[in-house]
């Protein structure tokens, strides 16, 4: 005679099915977590490589940081307004001269020749 125990395959099987498609459903949720940054930081850069080639301060021979780039698009759209607010058609009899500004790019140029530290580097409006 045969010893034998009580099998329930089932509840075993079911128990363990779920417990693997849980696991396998949080690996491939964090997989797709991972493409989604992959992507979402190549878009990034090619937002950047394309402002580098549209705004026309920004030297496009030299490699510059993605701060650079941004300062040169603050610049370039404030100059912009400036020229907006200053030109002859639109020139209102009332309104008072727009003041000159020291671009940011400028002013971090200037603060690195001075040794001033890389964190206090980076300027915004």
């Amino acid at each position: 005679m045969k010893a034998s125990a009580p099998v329930r395959p089932h509840e075993v099987s079911s128990g363990c099915s779920q417990l693997s498609l849980r696991y396998l459903s949080e690996r491939s949720r964090c997989k797709m977590e991972e493409e989604d940054n992959f992507f979402l930081q190549y878009d990034m850069n090619d937002c950047y490589s394309r402002l580098k080639r549209l705004v026309p301060t920004i030297p496009q021979d030299k490699k510059v940081s993605k701060v650079e780039i941004l300062q040169h698009v603050i610049d370039y759209i404030l100059d912009l307004q400036l020229a907006l607010e200053t030109h002859p058609s639109l020139l209102k009899q009332t309104s008072p001269p727009a003041s000159t500004r020291t671009p940011l790019t400028q002013i971090n140029t200037e603060q690195r020749t001075t040794g001033v530290n890389k964190e206090e580097s980076i300027l915004c409006r």
